[in-house]
C-alpha cells in the first residue's frame, strides 16, 4: 500500500506540475523571420490592437493564437502562369491584354485595421481592386501610347494603385512591372512597319549628316588648296615683276650711263652724226666679241685674224 507522502507527490504532479507544463508549452509561441503577428484571444474573440508581436518566441495566455502576416515584398501577378491577363480598351477603342505584376508590403501600424476590415480575405480584394484600377486606367491611354510610353504608363499605374491601397488597405506599393501588351495583330504589324519606316528615316538622316561632315571636309580642303594656289601664284607674279622692273631699271641706268658716255665722246672727239652711229656700232661689236680686235676705217666686212 502506497505510503501518504507518495499519494500526495502523485496528487501534486498530476494536478499542479503537469498541467503547469502543459499550460506553460502552451502560452509559449514564436513568430517567424517573415512574419508579424497580432495576439488574438480564441476564447473572447478580442484582438489586442496595441502590440504587434516580431519575430522570435513569446509568452501568449493559453487560449490565444497569432494572426499572422508577411512583413517581406509580396507579390501579385497578372500573368498566363499564375492569374488571368487583364483584359480593357485603349482609349482609341482598340481590344488590349496586359499581363504585369506589382510589389507590395502591408504597414505594421495597420495591422489591426487590415484584419478588422478584409479578415484573412483581403488578398483576394486586393487582386480584384488592382486588376480594376489597371484596367480603368489603361482605358486613358491610345493603343500607340503602349508602344512607346510603356514606362510612363507603368509609373501611372504604380502611382495609382498605391494611391488607393495606402488609403484604404493599409499597403503601399514598392514597384510595378508591364510584363506583357497584346493588340491586335494588323495593328501591331502596322506599328513594327511604321519603326522600321523611321529607322530607315533615321539611318538616312544619319548618313546625309555623315555625307554633309565629308563634303565640308573636302569644301575645306580644296578651299586650302586653291588658296595655297592663288598665294603661290601671287608670290610668283610678283617675283616675275619685281625681276622685269629691276631689269628695267638696270637696262635704264645702262641707257642713260651709255648716253652720258657717248655725249662725252662726241664732245671730246669732235664725231659729226653718221661718225658718231658707226663708233656706237664698233663698239657693239666689242662688247659682243671679246678679243675680236677691228681696224678704224676699215671695212667691216674685212676679217681681220691675228698672226
Amino acid at each position: 500500500m502506497a505510503s501518504p507522502l507518495a499519494v500526495g507527490l502523485g496528487i501534486f504532479i498530476g494536478f499542479f506540475l503537469i498541467p503547469g507544463f502543459v499550460l506553460i508549452g502552451t502560452s509559449v509561441k514564436s513568430v517567424h523571420q517573415t512574419e508579424w503577428a497580432l495576439d488574438l484571444n480564441s476564447i473572447t474573440m478580442h484582438i489586442d490592437k496595441k502590440n504587434v508581436y516580431e519575430a522570435g518566441l513569446h509568452w501568449i495566455w493559453t487560449g490565444h493564437t497569432f494572426l499572422r502576416f508577411p512583413n517581406t515584398w509580396q507579390n501579385v501577378e497578372f500573368s498566363t502562369s499564375e492569374d488571368d491577363l487583364l483584359h480593357s480598351r485603349t482609349s482609341d477603342g482598340l481590344p488590349l491584354t496586359l499581363g504585369l505584376s506589382f510589389q507590395y508590403t502591408i504597414q505594421k501600424d495597420k495591422l489591426y485595421d487590415l484584419y478588422m476590415t478584409y479578415k484573412d480575405q483581403y488578398p483576394n480584394v486586393l487582386y480584384n481592386v488592382a486588376s480594376d484600377i489597371i484596367g480603368n486606367l489603361a482605358s486613358e491611354y491610345t493603343a500607340y501610347s503602349f508602344f512607346n510610353d510603356k514606362h510612363k504608363i507603368a509609373i501611372a499605374m504604380e502611382k495609382a494603385i498605391n494611391t488607393y491601397l495606402a488609403d484604404k488597405m493599409f499597403m503601399n506599393v514598392n514597384a510595378l512591372q508591364i510584363i506583357l501588351i497584346h493588340l491586335p495583330t494588323s495593328f501591331e504589324d502596322s506599328i513594327l512597319e511604321s519603326i522600321n519606316t523611321k529607322q530607315n528615316i533615321t539611318k538616312m538622316e544619319k548618313l546625309k549628316q555623315t555625307n554633309l561632315v565629308n563634303y565640308k571636309t573636302e569644301l575645306l580642303a580644296a578651299t586650302k588648296t586653291a588658296n595655297q594656289t592663288v598665294t603661290e601664284a601671287h608670290g610668283t607674279a610678283t617675283a616675275i615683276k619685281q625681276t622685269q622692273v629691276a631689269n628695267g631699271k638696270a637696262i635704264k641706268a645702262n641707257l642713260a650711263a651709255e648716253m652720258v658716255g657717248y655725249t662725252h665722246i662726241k664732245e671730246k672727239l669732235g664725231f659729226a652724226g653718221d661718225d658718231l652711229l658707226e663708233y656706237m656700232w664698233y663698239d657693239s661689236l666689242s662688247e659682243q666679241q671679246g678679243a675680236s680686235n677691228y681696224i678704224v676705217g676699215m671695212n667691216p666686212m674685212t676679217f681681220i685674224s691675228k698672226t
